[in-house]
């Protein structure tokens, strides 16, 4: 952080101070603030806030603070990315030179996205999602925009992966975006691989205020993109549109984490294909198959935006449904029943029923965690199966 050696905080900066675990370093941190001239001020407030803790959570994000800087004792990459995802800050190990949190405080009140600047900090921490945001909230801030919205390019269509509601979701065509960017209505992110386009509602200031940043940024975002796309792969069931059994491992445990900071529900729906393994022996294995392609099919058209479609292995399969409780869950699987009963998959001389029992629990109604909301879907899903199959059944 070498850019910001010769400067020094503001004499009369106030920052805020919270200490829910306090230590000795946390101590010695608050000295020093006060002794390179800044008002130490207890309790949480307004602007740039510290926060002493044992690891960096999102429970611990004081109300009302613009950034915060972590002075913790140990942090995994997920919680970093989890509280940065919700706050901008930087995230500091107790352990690390007081100079260093005065430098980090620097560029957060600066909201410097240099090449040495906190998102640098944390970009190998965050997800893409979490470096859209905070690129897309640079850009509002600098440009003076009333809001905006990132589209990625998916092959040759662009999908809007974050927005605040200024523009519409649907997605653009190349050729459509090309001339968005031609018209100057939108800017191109990593120019080099098309990476995505950038559109701001009634921008303000010049181009000049929020292009150039783009530049530090632009290989931070292409590396994140480059691993998502490789995860993507690797998360891909073999079979159906569904993603597997390992992504939805390492998916649920950060999905359970953003519900809890979000105070939100988060429904599981557990589904398993009736009697597959008797198709399987009447009708062959490839017509066993289709019958689970459809079925991936139906569900994944059903699904929201934001829900996500899991094979978890054989015959079963999983949705996840984030902001919805057991009703809501509920209903999306009586319909996903409805339809199925309603569209026999076709065997030329004859049509194939087909159905599934489904068992839905949600988080925190009937789950405390990842893994514990699993085994509550499981559970009801033994029953809907006990009690006839074809059926919906909600986690006591």
């Amino acid at each position: 952080m070498s850019s910001l050696a010769n400067l020094r905080i503001a004499p009369g900066t106030v920052i805020h101070w919270v200490a829910p675990h306090p230590s000795p370093a946390g101590e010695a941190l608050r000295q020093a603030l006060a002794a390179w001239g800044c008002t130490v001020l207890p309790g949480e407030g307004p602007g740039s806030v510290v926060v002493v803790a044992e690891r960096p959570a999102p429970h611990l994000i004081p109300a009302e603070a613009t950034e915060i800087l972590w002075w913790v004792q140990e942090a995994g990459p997920e919680e970093i990315s989890t509280v940065l995802g919700l706050r901008p800050g930087w995230v500091l190990l107790q352990d690390r030179p007081l100079e260093a949190a005065r430098e980090a405080l620097l560029h957060l009140r600066q909201r410097d996205l240099g090449s040495e600047g906190w998102l640098r900090q944390m970009m190998h921490l965050a997800s893409l999602n979490d470096l859209l945001k905070l690129v897309l909230d640079r850009a509002v801030r600098l440009s003076g925009a009333k809001g905006g919205a990132i589209w990625l390019r998916k092959e040759t269509t662009f999908y809007q992966r974050v927005g605040d509601g200024s523009f519409p979701e649907a997605p653009l065509p190349g050729p459509e975006a090309a001339e968005l960017v031609r018209r100057g209505e939108a800017f191109l992110l990593g120019p080099s691989e098309q990476l995505g386009i950038l559109r701001l509602l009634e921008p303000r200031a010049p181009e000049a205020a929020f292009l150039p940043g783009f530049d530090d940024v632009e290989p931070l975002l292409l590396s994140a993109w480059r691993l998502e796309e490789s995860r993507a792969l690797s998360f891909k069931d073999d079979l159906t549109v569904a993603q597997n059994r390992r992504c939805l491992e390492a998916e649920l445990p950060q999905i359970v984490r953003q519900a809890a900071a979000a105070g939100e529900s988060l429904a599981l729906l557990f589904m398993d294909v009736d009697d597959l393994k008797r198709v399987n022996s009447l009708h062959g294995h490839p017509t066993g198959s289709r019958l689970l392609e459809a079925v991936a099919l139906r569900a994944k058209a059903l699904c929201r935006a934001h829900d996500q479609l899991y094979r978890y292995g054989g015959d079963e399969f999983c949705i996840l449904m984030p902001s919805t409780g057991p009703l809501g869950a509920q209903k999306l699987g009586e319909r996903l029943l409805q339809e199925l009963q309603d569209t026999p998959l076709d065997l030329g001389a004859a049509h194939l029923p087909v159905s599934l029992s489904i068992g839905v629990a949600a988080y925190p109604q009937h789950a405390d965690g990842a893994g514990h909301l699993v085994e509550r879907a499981d559970q009801a899903l033994m029953r809907a199966k006990a009690e006839g199959k074809g059926r919906v059944v909600v986690a006591d």
